[in-house]
């Protein structure tokens, strides 16, 4: 899997994961304490920087948005969204 890739993977699942377990993705060390035991879970720990995963969980605009395009990516509209 090619690594800006595995980044969106990384980014999408976790922002799941948080919302799954109900944290906000607020502040960056709420985040982190949130995220740990499941990024040790992951495959990602050794390839994708956590801080680079909650960099992008914190830039977050809303609802209906998925990660997309790597480290230097962004939060596009997921297709799988109805437009608000």
């Amino acid at each position: 899997m090619p690594r800006d890739d595995l980044f969106d993977l990384a980014v999408n699942r976790a922002y799941r994961y948080l919302d799954r377990t109900g944290q906000p993705a607020r502040n960056a060390q709420a985040v982190h304490r949130a995220l740990e035991i499941w990024y040790l879970k992951t495959r990602f720990a050794y390839r994708i920087p956590l801080d680079a995963v909650i960099a992008a969980l914190l830039s977050r605009p809303d609802e209906g948005r998925r990660w997309r395009g790597g480290e230097s990516g962004g939060w596009l509209a997921d297709p799988g969204t109805p437009p608000n």
